[in-house]
């Protein structure tokens, strides 16, 4: 599943989105924890290795190995140098995918998740031109894929967490989040960066609905994921929460934002 917020200002990239996507999982939803994982994505990787070495390669070849790499460097590995060379590795794979079909949402996606992923590890030090290219590339898959959930919920991630110098939006964050779990509500990060962006607003009971949405969640994409992060961070900031928000016709500064 995907897996995003941001960790910090320009040193921290922002985490586009990805807190988690997986920014953090990347991948296409894994609704079930296959034998062995995470251990199994290194003999899914190998496999893919060889179709690509024997000439067997297409676009969705591509677009799996982007997704295993991303994979890789959220649940497996731990040491930083490796999970910034499998989400390198990621960029690349996805960028032979739009090489080979322009028209692959997923491939776009990818691209922007696994691009950002890595500049986040590496620190960023270009951080104007990097967004651009990570926002193009998701609006792009928006434009392929109108219902791309994932994509949605970066973009919504991104205009979240960045300043306003670099196009951060508040309002439209809402929106492209919500549109997001309009779209695949079990994609649960989503709903934890909305409920984030609704305690701000002191929206405080939809905020509770978002969070007891992934708590409660029968079928969340990325299970172990969402076992391991999403679930135990949406139990905490739900006991974070005060009991009730203020009356709807108070003003604040944050009535602004909507």
């Amino acid at each position: 599943m995907a897996s995003a917020t941001s960790r910090g200002l320009l040193a921290g990239l922002f985490l586009f989105g990805l807190v988690g996507l997986p920014v953090s999982h990347a991948a296409g939803a894994r609704d079930a924890i296959p034998p062995n994982y995470p251990q199994s994505l290194e003999s899914d990787l190998q496999r893919l290795l060889s179709v690509i070495a024997g000439g067997h390669v297409s676009a969705d070849v591509f677009v799996e190995l982007a997704e295993v790499y991303m994979d890789l460097a959220d649940d497996l590995f731990t040491d930083d140098g490796n999970r910034r060379s499998a989400y390198e590795e990621g960029a690349k794979a996805a960028e032979r995918a739009i090489g080979l079909q322009d028209s692959n949402a997923q491939a776009h996606f990818l691209y922007a998740a696994n691009l950002g992923s890595a500049e986040r590890i590496k620190g960023l030090t270009k951080a104007a031109f990097t967004v651009k290219e990570i926002k193009q590339h998701v609006a792009r898959a928006i434009e392929l894929d109108p219902t791309h959930a994932q994509a949605l919920q970066m973009m919504g991630g991104l205009l979240m967490e960045l300043p306003w110098f670099l196009g951060g939006d508040k309002k439209k964050a809402e929106e492209y989040l919500e549109r997001a779990i309009a779209a695949d509500g079990n994609f649960t990060n989503a709903r934890l960066l909305l409920a984030k962006l609704y305690k701000n607003q002191n929206r405080i009971e939809d905020a509770k609905k978002q969070l007891e949405a992934v708590i409660h969640a029968e079928h969340p994409h990325y299970p172990y994921t969402w076992a391991r992060k999403f679930k135990p961070e949406a139990e905490r900031l739900l006991k974070e929460l005060p009991m009730s928000g203020p009356p709807r016709n108070n003003f604040s500064p944050q009535s602004l934002l909507r």
